[in-house]
């Protein structure tokens, strides 16, 4: 079992890092170093750094010992026992996160120069071949993986301008967009440790949170009314734990340059194509029950049974009574950026992961009330992705974060797919009823048969906290 006391005990003071990282660089402190710069790992490898950041790696993954702020398990349990997924703070979570380790390679390869780099998968969705090359002892790099491309994991719908606020729960939020595709997708199709919340012991994983972060920058300097929260929001207040004490005040994570001193070479974001919807898959019966109240959330259908997701793509149809079209009607008529008047979300709950299924390659993106004959603009009608590491996510928090006892729930999640937006930019005429669609995405070796069971699939509306 990981001991979440022992890594909070683990200063990164421990490791060789200063007492003022450790607790976060102050913003007067930042503002007199000079701003460095992450570039890309097709320039980083050119570096003098790359072979330092090899040999610091390998030395990491050398020590086995998971309390030790040198060893590479210490930071993957950080992520394990403290990353948000599926909830408020996951980009800001991550941002400070990225930068301690980037602190901790500088400490122990003594290359003050290193900056962390960025893969920049929408310019090219190879794992770069340093990654890729079958591992032995002089190659830190390499780890057993499902696939070595993601261009099946890759969207767009981040990019779109109707996303100007920056939080989850926020009107029109960038945030959990960014987070359903490409991010949680990435994990997925790339198998092997990625589609777990140990996925850090995938070195992979940091030039794709470098990427993360880069688009983020890239959305607020894309400017059209891209919105962070002002410094003096209460959004900011309190702090991030990452396994030693004192934390990073979240106000430090706004922006890179303020307060952690870099910026990215590109700070563009990617130029998105035409992506158009699959046509609807064939609806599969499903047996669903009427619209019910249930402790102020409204049913308006629910399955009678287990639906199973396997390498087949399928529709369930869920009939609106008089609640569901009252409550869909008015979605359809609220203004564009106000406050809608019920939030409707596709709920799974008590959702596993077959054998088959936990080793990923593979994930499924859901639609709502997809054209037959397909075509449309995507982010119209996709409303998230369901995957390993959505499940895992999922468990995470449901365990409190500690993934070693899942409690009193059996190792199943519950997944809470918002449909909100999706649904208010479509026509009364197109609401009478609900057809959810699971699309199955695979990578080049993805699992066959089985790979996630739904215990409950509903659709529920909420009034939400005025």
């Amino acid at each position: 079992m990981l001991d979440r006391r022992k890594m909070l005990g683990a200063g990164l003071a421990a490791a060789g890092v200063s007492t003022g990282l450790a607790a976060g660089l102050g913003a007067d402190q930042a503002r007199a170093q000079s701003v460095r710069t992450r570039v890309s790992w097709a320039q980083f490898v050119t570096t003098p750094s790359y072979a330092k950041f090899v040999a610091a790696v390998k030395t990491m993954r050398a020590n086995t010992n998971p309390n030790d702020p040198n060893s590479w398990f210490y930071w993957a349990n950080i992520h394990q026992n403290f990353c948000p997924h599926g909830q408020p703070y996951f980009l800001t979570w991550h941002r400070g996160y990225i930068y301690r380790f980037e602190q901790q390679i500088r400490a122990i390869s003594g290359d003050q120069a290193f900056n962390l780099p960025y893969w920049d998968y929408f310019a090219n969705a190879n794992l770069p071949k340093e990654f890729t090359t079958p591992g032995d002892a002089s190659n830190p790099l390499w780890t057993q993986r499902k696939n070595t491309n993601v261009a099946a994991a890759l969207g767009y719908g981040f990019t779109q301008p109707q996303y100007v606020n920056f939080p989850r729960n926020w009107p029109s939020p960038m945030e959990p967009q960014i987070e359903s595709v490409p991010h949680n997708p990435v994990h997925n199709i790339i198998g092997g440790f990625m589609p777990t919340l140990q996925s850090p012991q995938d070195p992979i994983f940091w030039v794709h949170h470098g990427n993360i972060d880069r688009l983020w920058a890239a959305w607020i300097t894309a400017g059209g009314g891209r919105t962070m929260p002002a410094t003096n929001d209460p959004y900011w207040n309190g702090s991030f734990n990452y396994g030693a004490t004192p934390g990073m005040a979240k106000i430090q994570t706004r922006d890179t340059t303020t307060t952690l001193g870099y910026v990215y070479d590109n700070q563009r974001l990617p130029r998105p194509p035409a992506l158009k919807t699959p046509a609807r898959p064939l609806l599969r019966a499903v047996p669903m029950n009427g619209e019910k109240a249930i402790d102020g959330v409204i049913s308006l259908g629910d399955s009678q049974g287990a639906l199973t997701l396997d390498d087949r793509s399928f529709s369930v149809s869920v009939p609106l009574g008089p609640q569901g079209k009252l409550k869909a009607g008015a979605l359809a008529a609220a203004p564009p950026r106000a406050q809608a008047p019920a939030e409707l979300n596709v709920v799974l709950d008590e959702v596993a992961l077959t054998e088959v299924g936990k080793d990923g390659g593979y994930f499924y993106k859901v639609y709502v009330n997809l054209p037959a004959a397909g075509g449309a603009p995507e982010e119209r009608h996709l409303i998230g992705t369901v995957g390993a590491f959505e499940i895992a996510g999922a468990l995470h928090h449901a365990d409190g974060g500690d993934q070693a006892d899942h409690g009193d729930h059996g190792g199943k999640a519950k997944l809470v797919l918002p449909a909100t937006d999706v649904l208010r930019g479509l026509s009364a005429g197109q609401l009478s009823q609900l057809v959810v669609s699971f699309v199955r995405v695979d990578g080049a070796n993805a699992p066959k048969g089985p790979a996630i069971t739904i215990g409950d699939f509903s659709v529920q509306a909420v009034t939400p906290a005025r």
